[in-house]
């Protein structure tokens, strides 16, 4: 794993009413893996392949939903054309995550943990 962290993060404004801060990049080898963690026993993997990423090393069904995580894939109309995204969301900060897809033009096309019934 290489990484470079930034002293002083950039801050820029992707859109109106959303600022972010580039906190540096890391660069995964294959077969690499990243935890990102809200608190313990709350996060998530992500692991470099050869073919490219897992973006949750975890399954969505079984993991992420047992930490607490819901997964969405979302739709957002602030861009033209619409844009996708997939976005983990906290069980407990559902009306957040509710206000904040209504701040951004945004909708939740299908709950990916709830997609698949009969996988479980």
């Amino acid at each position: 794993m290489k990484h470079q962290f930034n002293d002083k993060p950039r801050i820029f404004k992707p859109l109106k009413g959303l600022e972010l801060k580039d906190m540096g990049t890391i660069n995964l080898s294959p077969e690499e893996q990243i935890t990102f963690e809200i608190k313990p026993g709350r996060s998530c993997d992500i692991v470099r392949k050869e073919w490219g990423f897992y973006l949750s090393g975890n399954s969505i069904n079984a993991t992420l939903k047992e930490r607490g995580l819901k997964t969405a894939l979302t739709i957002s109309y602030a861009s033209n054309p619409p844009r996708l995204y997939i976005n983990l969301v906290e069980e407990n900060k559902m009306d957040i995550y509710i206000q904040y897809l209504k701040d951004f033009n945004a909708k939740v096309i299908c709950w990916l943990d709830e997609w698949c019934k009969t996988c479980e």
